[in-house]
């Protein structure tokens, strides 16, 4: 009886196994590791095929699930989607692309080139040198640090790099201030910056074709009232000042990098007692004390951005402009101007310049403003990569556009169904702030579920009406529902209404 078996599903482990890990290849070459442990369950268990690369399978190919020693459990060709091609899994710039532990396609370190590799680590120096510019103690962690550690060189698993610096500050509040102004200058030098909280942001570097290469981390790590703390998992008092500074240095593919005074006591802080046995399935299990506090110390600005951007990662046609676009632009008056929230990858903000509108149009998935930029042609529209979630970016969007006397139309198509109510809040205050008497702002949104709803997946989840009604009132709007109607998606059939917002002039 096979231990494990490959269906289109995904893959059934059966119980007992005893293999740790087990590695999906498909034609030849590594695609995934999952852990086997749920298979002890009496009855085995069902690991699913990620969403993410089920988007991207198209074709049919050979795979095999081997287990200790490269011995191959099972083999069999799937084929999914409509082509008889082999699969092809590859970013733009033709990069072999893995799945990683948390189910995510990514350009894998295990794939990459020794000159892709060394290049991430020249720009990991290049990070550390900055934040020392800037007056910092900092340092590498997280599975840089542990495979400086382990074999002086990159995890073949790991994906990108982790850099940390050391606050001047304990209280949240101070922490925070310190990261913005590191980012403005880490963006006066230059580099781009994408925020993922208070306590965390990324240093984005580009190939030449304009795509992705490589990021680096930089978390922010503190002392407060005797414990250390380094969102995104570790809190713990068994680390001290002197293990941390002055820091050491650690090689990393033959180039020396600054680590932490006591590198193996961060490791284990981490990582837990077990740190020194490779596991390319470990998840972090923080606890959710950790989990509530560092929220509320530093919130979250980007959740489900990985979900999205994978989706418009992998969109291979774009769609025209929308039945609702079309809707708002019979209401504006000609030679607007409009913002459009959450713009996905362009299609509407594209028809409205073509009306001769002037369109400034944000998301928060540089995939989605990369593609809508490449699309824009003739049509002139200002695309950004901006956060709903970041209420100070957004302070900084209305400022910008209330510094001028002309009025501002605000259009949102499917913008607040998915994202949770501290991106909602954002929004209306975005239409409290610029919304003129005349003005108004166009909003259609799904009332109902998606089928097969799942927190997981943001494309499912719906704002009911009294929500709408609610989120505008508290922000001192008024809201009318224009329109209501059943409307099939691509998750079934479900309630889409349009709502017209307006300054609420009896308040």
């Amino acid at each position: 009886m096979k231990a494990a078996l490959l269906n289109k599903r995904g893959i059934f482990v059966r119980p007992g196994i005893a293999d740790a890990a087990l590695n999906v290849h498909v034609d030849g070459r590594h695609l995934w590791t999952i852990s086997s442990d749920s298979g002890a369950k009496k009855a085995g268990i069902l690991v699913p095929w990620p969403d993410e690369l089920l988007r991207q399978m198209d074709g049919r190919s050979q795979f095999e699930v081997r287990g200790e020693n490269d011995a191959v459990l099972d083999s069999r060709a799937l084929a999914f989607g409509t082509s008889i091609q082999p699969i092809v899994l590859k970013d733009a710039d033709g990069r072999v692309l893995t799945v990683n532990k948390w189910g995510r396609l990514t350009h894998g370190f295990e794939q990459q080139s020794r000159e892709e590799k060394d290049r991430l680590i020249q720009r990991t120096s290049e990070v550390l040198d900055q934040l020392r510019d800037f007056g910092f103690e900092s340092f590498i962690v997280g599975g840089t640090l542990l495979g400086a550690v382990r074999n002086g060189d990159v995890l073949p698993h790991d994906d990108d790099a982790d850099t940390a610096y050391l606050s001047k500050y304990s209280h949240p509040s101070d922490v925070a201030l310190e990261s913005f102004e590191l980012q403005r200058d880490f963006e006066a030098l230059g580099y781009w910056i994408v925020r993922h909280s208070v306590s965390h942001f990324q240093v984005m570097f580009k190939t030449d074709s304009g795509h992705i290469d490589h990021f680096v981390d930089v978390f922010v790590a503190l002392f407060k009232d005797g414990r250390f703390y380094e969102p995104i998992h570790v809190d713990t008092d068994e680390i001290s000042p002197d293990d941390i500074v002055p820091t050491t240095t650690l090689s990393l593919g033959g180039v020396d990098l600054a680590a932490p005074a006591d590198p193996e006591k961060w490791l284990a802080a981490c990582y837990g007692p077990h740190w020194r046995t490779p596991d390319p399935t470990f998840t972090f299990e923080t606890p959710d004390e950790t989990i509530r506090r560092f929220h509320f110390w530093f919130g979250r600005q980007s959740l489900h951005r990985l979900y999205w951007d994978a989706r418009y990662q992998s969109v291979s046609e774009l769609r025209g402009p929308s039945d609702a676009v079309k809707r708002f632009a019979a209401m504006l008056p000609e030679n607007s101007r409009v913002l459009e929230i959450a713009c996905g990858t362009g299609a509407d903000a594209r028809y409205l310049a073509s009306l001769g509108h002037e369109v400034l149009a944000f998301d928060f998935s540089w995939v989605a403003i990369e593609r809508a930029k490449a699309e824009a042609r003739s049509a002139t529209v200002d695309f950004r990569v901006s956060n709903l979630y970041d209420r100070k970016e957004m302070l900084k969007l209305a400022i910008e556009l209330r510094s001028t006397k002309e009025q501002t139309y605000i259009y949102m198509r499917h913008a607040i169904d998915g994202v949770t109510n501290s991106g909602r809040i954002n929004a209306a205050m975005l239409c409290k702030y610029l919304l003129s008497a005349d003005s108004f702002a166009f909003m259609t949104s799904f009332a109902s579920p998606g089928r097969g709803f799942d927190m997981e997946r943001p494309q499912t989840w719906h704002v009911p009406v009294h929500s709408i009604y609610k989120t505008a009132n508290d922000a001192g709007l008024a809201v009318r529902i224009s329109r209501s109607h059943t409307e099939l998606s691509s998750e079934g059939k479900r309630l889409v209404t349009d709502s017209i917002i307006e300054r609420n002039t009896e308040s």
